[in-house]
């Protein structure tokens, strides 16, 4: 009990110097539990939401070979399905449901309702599961729309407001006449409803067919129980998937929340980032406080106290730093959840209905984060406080443990970057991308651990290095703070390290992402004849088409369709295989490379080809002229030959296999037949290009979701999608360089707090207030600038190898991003300077008297 309370103590007394470790452990706990938080406060609401509408039994198509995901279609089930689950045991009722997501909807300007389309469902009949009409009355006629009074307030649609709703069967307009909530008064879990009959016409195609069919149980039955004699009744049971009430809405729930990965993977990103920065900060903070109380705890060892106790002791303050910053970072998680969902709902494209959902094992995760790496980065200063003994620590000043010797560490350092050096090398050798993965990701994990490692003698020699180049300029002041740079190798390496990780990240994937640039440029000049492409994020509908097709001064259009089949050869079967059904002017738009064979006699007209890539050809030994069968999902089975293999490293063609649209027409029935993914088309001969590109341009501004791109337009695309998800990388990394400058604010924080009487000394020699702060901020720059010096030069190796690796798969081209390391040059001695400027004025206001006085 002694020891805690001397623990309590110090964390009390000393809690000005802990604070910036405190928003370390706070930051990195925040995203861990905001990330579990958001996850499942979305899954929860989903719940709740699909558990109102959701019916005792639910009978849906199950996911097999019989159905092509290409159509735009959903799976749905026959109107005999319906008849048989009516006529089941225990079944009141059975209604046929219909639910289509991703709908693009125009509301009354012409604009998307949603990027993502939204969800139309039917009416239903069944007055207890049916939406509860708040404004208006329930769709009664084909043309009659309700929709859920949320979306409607955001997106400022009224009653009598008519709406464009672009189906894959065909656009069609409906009026408003309703707006709804469900019986729980939540958001129901659809944004538009349609009169039954018009949304099995409109929505797919044809009457008589359901999405999913609902059955109500007669009383006295529960859902358990129906669920077993529907499933019983039913004609092939595996072909469906049956699910009482509970069972149906915590599989829509979970996938609400599994449709937000994206999200959840960044924040903890941002989670795995600041934590592994903040073990630095935290180490260095117990070790700059382990050197400034060595003589209490060599006169703790006096009185009685074993190593153990006083190991204990530092590791009691390391705890309760930890329980202190993982309550903070709970509850800013808490609040960054509460923030996200009110934008996220229970389909991912709305606000959420409910409250955040904090189960009992976020707080045990969050609790379990922050104090394990607290302790972790605490338990080498504690050994080093208990090894204090009693004379030594009565005979020596503070943080005289800085010249103890680095031979271990320099071991280790030299060991790990030697060995991950030979790995990257491998990796570089080595032609089988799946051997060389591996040793790419174990050389960059045992450079970094040998950079790490050797941080302290590495910071050491870059400061003298930097210090040798700045010696004209630097004077006196600059002496002085490389000085008291090397004076800690330990502080500095462990300061510098912190920035180091940041912004070894930032120039690797800077590196990938400019070589990428480049790669799909070069390869788009080589292989790419196209002058236009046709994109959507949906499907193309017949109308796309069409309009593609008839506008005037175009050559050709060439279409691609994506085409799920197995794939049986001689030495095996590949199932689930994705093929690209296309034209023999698909060879006019594009120039693959063949390594045997080629591409126009496969997909001409009458042809009985397919090609293949390399990696393909070579795991089942396939040859030009080789047999191959395909088995298409929901159709028949051709027999082809192997008409060319493809060679592996281009980027627009790399892993795909082609066939000809002719043979997928042949194999599959028109209501299985995928719907075109993109267009290729060049311009006719003497045509302007830039007026028939205004002219496709304008021809398809009735469709929002198409998006029609000439080459630069396309190349400019491309660049953007890289920026745009570099810039993700960039938020996510600016949080550990964050944490990073806040170590080297904690840093010189302490060590001027430890320096407060050689402050004074100074002072009393001579030296200016301005002096003083100069020398901080000059020791703050040359930490940073060491800090950044020390990540770029392993993060663009890292890029490097990277680039090598993946030369096979398209990242042909080596481009150093020189821009993006002046930046970060540049910010090194910004962030020096900011970093320092509290620091600098507590040094600056040390008085010379305290040098009498033997302050520090």
């Amino acid at each position: 009990m002694t020891l805690a309370r001397i623990a309590m103590r110090e964390v009390v007394a000393h809690k000005a110097r802990m604070l910036l470790a405190l928003v370390a452990i706070a930051l990195g706990t925040a995203f861990v539990a905001g990330t579990l938080v958001f996850r499942d406060s979305v899954t929860a609401s989903a719940r709740a939401s699909f558990a109102g509408s959701t019916a005792d039994v639910t009978v849906t198509p199950a996911r097999d070979s019989e159905h092509q995901d290409g159509t735009g279609l959903p799976a749905t089930l026959p109107g005999r399905v319906l008849d048989t689950a009516a006529r089941g045991a225990g079944v009141r009722a059975a209604h046929g449901r219909v639910h289509v997501p991703h709908t693009v909807v125009l509301d009354g300007r012409g604009k998307p309702m949603s990027s993502r389309g939204n969800t139309i469902a039917d009416w239903s009949t069944d007055a207890g599961s049916a939406p509860r009409v708040t404004r208006g009355h329930a769709p009664l006629a084909p043309a009659e729309l309700v929709v859920a009074a949320d979306t409607a307030a955001e997106h400022g649609i009224r009653i009598g407001d008519r709406l464009r709703i672009m189906a894959v069967p065909g656009t069609f307009e409906a009026t408003v006449v309703g707006l709804a909530r469900d019986r729980a008064d939540r958001a129901p879990d659809a944004d538009l409803f349609l009169e039954s009959g018009a949304a099995q016409r409109q929505l797919l195609g044809a009457t008589g067919r359901f999405t999913s069919i609902a059955v109500t149980a007669a009383p006295g039955v529960s859902d358990a129980r129906l669920r077993a004699q529907v499933s019983a009744a039913l004609p092939d049971p595996t072909a469906y998937t049956v699910r009482t009430r509970d069972r149906e809405a915590a599989a829509r729930g979970d996938a609400a929340g599994a449709s937000l990965d994206v999200v959840t993977y960044l924040m903890l990103g941002f989670a795995g980032i600041s934590v592994l920065v903040g073990v630095f900060l935290i180490g260095n903070t117990f070790s700059m406080l382990v050197a400034a109380r060595t003589r209490q705890s060599g006169l703790l060892r006096a009185v009685g106290a074993r190593r153990g106790q006083v190991n204990r002791l530092i590791l009691g303050e390391a705890g309760l730093l930890g329980v202190a910053g993982s309550t903070l970072g709970l509850t800013l998680g808490v609040a960054l959840a509460a923030g996200l969902t009110r934008f996220v709902g229970p389909d991912g494209t709305g606000p959420a209905a409910s409250m955040p959902t904090v189960r009992w094992s976020t707080p045990v995760v969050a609790y379990a984060v922050g104090v394990s790496i607290t302790l972790v980065a605490a338990y080498v200063p504690a050994r080093r406080a208990g090894r204090v003994s009693p004379m030594a620590a009565l005979l020596r000043a503070a943080g005289s443990d800085a010249r103890r010797p680095l031979r271990a560490r320099n071991i280790v350092a030299g060991t790990s970057a030697v060995s991950g050096t030979g790995a990257l090398l491998l990796a570089v050798s080595t032609e089988n991308l799946a051997a060389a993965g591996p040793l790419l990701a174990v050389g960059i994990l045992l450079t970094l651990l040998g950079i790490v490692a050797g941080a302290p003698i590495l910071s050491v020699r870059a400061v003298r290095g930097l210090n040798r180049l700045l010696s004209r300029h630097s004077g006196p002041i600059g002496r002085l703070a490389r000085g008291n740079a090397i004076r800690d190798p330990r502080r500095t390496g462990a300061t510098a390290s912190a920035l180091m990780v940041g912004i070894a990240l930032v120039s690797f994937l800077s590196l990938v992402a400019a070589s990428l640039v480049s790669s799909v440029d070069g390869q788009l000049e080589r292989t790419v004849n196209a002058d236009y492409f046709v994109l959507s994020s949906q499907p193309m509908t017949a109308e796309v088409a069409r309009v593609v097709r008839e506008t005037p001064g175009l050559d050709h259009v060439t279409a691609q369709q994506t085409v799920r089949a197995d794939l049986i050869t001689a030495h095996g079967t590949d199932r689930d295989h994705e093929l690209t059904a296309t034209t023999e002017r698909f060879t006019d738009d594009f120039r693959p490379a063949f390594t045997a064979g080629d591409a126009r006699s496969t997909l001409a007209a009458g042809g009985d080809g397919i090609t293949v890539p390399q990696a393909f050809a070579d795991e089942y030994r396939l040859a030009v002229g080789d047999p191959v069968q395909v088995r298409f999902h929901g159709g028949g089975t051709a027999r082809l030959l192997v008409g060319g293999i493809v060679r592996e490293g281009d980027v627009f063609a790399s892993g795909a296999t082609y066939v000809g649209t002719h043979v997928v027409r042949a194999h599959l029935p028109a209501d299985q037949m995928p719907l075109d993914d993109v267009y290729f088309a060049s311009a006719a001969a003497g045509a302007d290009r830039a007026e028939v590109y205004a002219a496709l341009a304008k021809r398809l501004d009735g469709f929002p979701q198409t998006k029609v791109r000439d080459r630069d337009s396309y190349r400019k695309a491309l660049h953007d999608t890289v920026a745009s998800a570099l810039d993700l990388v960039y938020a996510l990394l600016a949080l550990a360089i964050l944490v990073a400058v806040l170590g080297v604010v904690n840093t010189l924080a302490l060590s001027v707090v430890e320096r407060s009487r050689e402050m004074a000394l100074l002072r009393a020699l001579g030296m200016t207030r301005r002096g003083v702060r100069r020398m901080i901020r000059a020791e703050a720059v040359l930490i940073a600038v060491v800090g950044a010096v020390l990540g770029l030069l392993p993060g663009l190796a890292w890029g490097a190898a990277t680039q090598r690796v993946l030369a096979g798969k398209g990242l042909d081209t080596l481009t150093v991003p020189w821009p993006t390391c002046a930046a970060v040059l540049v910010g090194a001695v910004v962030a020096g300077t900011l970093a320092a400027w509290l620091p600098a004025r507590r040094a600056a206001r040390v008085q010379p008297r305290e040098a009498m006085a033997g302050a520090g």
